[in-house]
């Protein structure tokens, strides 16, 4: 599964660059209202960042971070920027790094941002090593992911965080076994086309976070704060800048950019129907 990972983002990240921007993630947004797409994405940093309590001030804010799935490395950027930490971020694509690495260099910061290769569910780092391990919309992608809680929990510093963020699917009801028909076949397509393993439900992730040895474990469903973002990342594909840019990328990238907007529907269809669903999740390892 690591292979296809790495070789589905290493053939799309043009479009992927092209369509996120630095930040390969979701939005937030008040309910209801839709607002400016790149503001949404910082937005959803520090919505987390808040919600999760990590400390601001100068003796209390982390100094060594860690991003797992660190995408283009934007994120990455921005936590070092805000609070003058050492950050290390890591991600299968050999492709996605080396655009992190570029841009770090070409922004001054490549002494303090550093970018390698490197799988989540085999960190390259030693034992409490970071004050917050930030994961956001990666767990999605691995299939053992009390592993890669474990992991997290691992490489981070006692009484430091970890923060993960990610796609899930709606809680099953009393008596149900699994997702109806209809939602499990939304699932199926969304899965067959990103190369996920089966997802899980949001109060899993505390199960999860808690069998990891994390403690003052918290988690919410903030569904309802990135709904419209996937109804406007397809937008992104129409709009005269982002078709330019796909046209003149090349053939193989308008045809990922086709398959993209497919499958953009249907993720946009699950959130909206209550299929899917979007987990923020925190714990803090024991001092």
């Amino acid at each position: 599964m690591a292979g296809e990972i790495e070789e589905f983002y290493d053939e799309g990240c043009v479009v992927y660059e092209a369509l996120w921007g630095e930040h390969m993630h979701s939005g937030y947004f008040e309910a209801g209202k839709p607002g400016d797409f790149r503001v949404a994405q910082v937005r959803m940093i520090e919505e987390v960042l808040s919600w999760a309590g990590v400390p601001n001030d100068e003796q209390s804010r982390p100094r060594d971070i860690l991003d797992v799935g660190c995408g283009f490395g934007g994120t990455s950027r921005y936590l070092f920027k805000k609070y003058s930490a050492n950050v290390k971020g890591i991600a299968l694509s050999d492709y996605e790094i080396a655009r992190a690495k570029a841009i770090a260099r070409a922004e001054g910061v490549s002494d303090k941002v550093t970018f390698q290769v490197a799988n989540a569910l085999n960190q390259p780092f030693e034992d409490g090593q970071f004050d917050l391990v930030w994961c956001m919309e990666c767990a999605v992608h691995i299939e053992d992911k009390l592993k890669l809680m474990q992991e997290m929990a691992r490489v981070t510093k006692p009484g430091g965080r970890v923060v993960l963020v990610s796609w899930c699917h709606r809680e099953l009801k009393p008596g149900e076994t699994s997702l109806k028909k209809h939602e499990q076949a939304l699932l199926d397509k969304i899965c067959a086309a990103y190369f996920f393993p089966p997802w899980c439900a949001t109060s899993e992730y505390e199960t999860l976070a808690r069998n990891a040895g994390l403690q003052e474990v918290k988690v919410e469903d903030w569904t309802r704060h990135m709904l419209p973002f996937w109804g406007m990342l397809t937008g992104q594909l129409f709009t005269l800048g982002g078709a330019f840019k796909l046209v003149t990328s090349g053939w193989a990238h308008m045809r990922t950019s086709l398959s993209l907007a497919y499958h953009f529907f249907y993720m946009d269809k699950g959130f909206k129907n209550g299929t899917f669903k979007y987990a923020v999740v925190m714990g803090k390892k024991e001092l």
